[in-house]
């Protein structure tokens, strides 16, 4: 069975390079001529920031707090059961 591929000509929605990669070779052809030949947005560097001493001592007492809470529940509910 041979099916012809026709696009339509007005075809104006994007079409994603995956289906240029994932199509038989004669839809593939077609839809890599419709692709835009435009480079992509261009990237923007973002720098990471570093934890102060408040934030490291927030994480600080939290997982102490979610360490030792569970342990001091549970000799508390022991010794007076």
């Amino acid at each position: 069975m041979d099916v012809a591929v026709a696009l339509p000509a007005d075809f104006s929605e994007p079409i994603s390079p995956e289906l240029v990669l994932v199509s038989p070779p004669e839809v593939a052809r077609a839809a890599r001529s419709l692709l835009a030949a435009r480079s992509p947005a261009p990237r923007v560097a973002v720098t990471e920031r570093e934890f102060g001493a408040i934030e490291l001592t927030a994480v600080w007492f939290f997982s102490v707090a979610a360490t030792l809470g569970p342990l001091l529940l549970y000799l508390f509910a022991s010794r007076t059961s």
